[in-house]
């Protein structure tokens, strides 16, 4: 009797399961890029114009750009290219992110963390080495 109605209730979860239909909801597009490029415009302020702050610009087709910001605009900003010294206009709304070369914050404390934990671990064996040599 128990293994009829289980089989009912499996089955039924199938059937209901199969013709579930998702409802996501719709974003306001342009809102979102407004915003992003809100974003991207503080983050282009933050690295400033310096020759010595190098900065790797992503775009949103998927191109990626290598200098430093020359000029920041209301709704641009210019990008010098170290080498050339070319200069490329970019529009906000045109990027995807605006990133410092060189390591991330993160990188750089995950790099420590694992040099002090090798450091402790390679100790630790010096150490158990030698008490198993004097026993």
């Amino acid at each position: 009797m128990f293994k009829r109605y289980l089989s009912i209730v499996l089955a039924g979860l199938l059937v209901f399961g199969a013709n579930t239909s998702y409802i996501f909801a719709q974003t306001n597009t342009d809102n979102n890029k407004a915003s992003s490029a809100e974003k991207i415009k503080a983050a282009v302020l933050k690295r400033g114009t310096s020759e010595k702050k190098a900065v790797r610009v992503k775009m949103l087709n998927g191109s990626k750009m290598k200098g430093y910001i020359s000029q920041i605009g209301d709704d641009s900003f210019t990008l010098t290219f170290s080498k050339t010294r070319q200069q490329t206009i970019i529009p906000y709304s045109d990027v995807a992110r605006v990133e410092g070369r060189g390591l991330a914050g993160g990188a750089r404390v995950g790099i420590i963390v694992a040099a002090a934990i090798g450091g402790t671990l390679l100790i630790l064996y010096a150490a158990f080495e030698h008490a198993v040599r004097n026993n």
